[in-house]
């Protein structure tokens, strides 16, 4: 995907012709549109970087909602990785079993790590994993839901948790469709680093191919400082998965679509290049 959209074709032929031509009298040039315009994101960079510094919005309208029960101080959710259960294995990876048995057994084991075991409080399932909510001793305001991907939905054990890119393991689930895709991307980025302060889903767009349903997250990434002493940089990232509709096999891809440095100026962004 390119970083930068390519200038109108139609503003090329403007430029090579004289104006008349081309149907105006005017010699000033066109706006340019936004870097992400091909991707429905009407926001300019330093709109980019405001929400940011800011950090009131995190995913845009529509976006897949998971939402922790009420009534209670902190939730954290949590999918079952096989290292936590010293499962011989190359890679960390979310685990799944199709066995509630298994599910539970896995959850147990966890709950009781660094000596301090959590309480099992309640359980539930979906068509996608097993859930096990528990509380800590002694804290009644805060639950950990661990989640156990059922086999029959989604099997990650050929990928590793610590990349964005390569392979994002087998989508078993039938029918293997758009919508699918859509939240299978949506629901996996909950997980990931960029669910956190100084980043943003800017759009969540269908990315389909020959092959089969894809879909493509476009991702703002604040790093503080890494312009310049006082001006950040902010990467604007592509994070693409794609879906082989005969075999289920799920790739990641993750690109630098474009990057800007800005800097906050009270509740304002600064474009450093503007010289800010």
């Amino acid at each position: 995907m390119p970083g930068t959209l390519p200038v109108r074709l139609l503003l090329l032929a403007c430029a090579a012709l004289a104006l008349s031509a081309c149907g105006g009298g005017s010699s000033g040039s066109a706006a340019a549109a936004p870097p992400g315009a091909a991707y429905g994101i009407a926001l300019s960079n330093l709109d980019i970087a405001t929400s940011l510094y800011q950090d009131n919005q995190r995913t845009p309208p529509g976006f897949l909602s998971d939402p922790a029960p009420t009534g209670l101080g902190i939730v954290a959710t949590h999918h079952l990785h096989s290292d936590e259960l010293a499962l011989a294995t190359p890679s960390s990876f979310e685990v799944c079993t199709d066995d509630w048995n298994q599910a539970l057994a896995w959850s147990e084991q966890a709950a009781t790590q660094n000596g301090s075991y959590a309480d099992l409080v309640g359980n539930s399932d979906t068509s996608h994993y097993f859930e096990f909510d528990r509380v800590p001793p002694g804290t009644p305001q805060q639950m950990l839901r661990q989640r156990v991907y059922l086999c029959s939905y989604l099997d990650r054990s050929d990928t590793s948790a610590d990349v964005n890119s390569g392979p994002a393991g087998v989508l078993n689930a039938q029918p293997r469709t758009v919508a699918q895709m859509r939240d299978l991307s949506e629901y996996l980025w909950q997980f990931t680093g960029w669910n956190n302060y100084g980043n943003a889903v800017l759009a969540s767009v269908d990315a389909s191919g020959t092959a089969g349903p894809g879909h493509t997250l476009v991702i703002a990434s604040l790093s503080q400082n890494a312009v310049s002493s006082g001006c950040d940089r902010i990467d604007v990232l592509g994070w693409r998965h794609d879906l082989d509709s005969s075999s289920g096999a799920l790739q990641r891809h993750l690109s630098v679509l474009w990057s800007f440095g800005a800097r906050q100026s009270g509740s304002v962004a600064v474009d450093c290049a503007a010289g800010g």
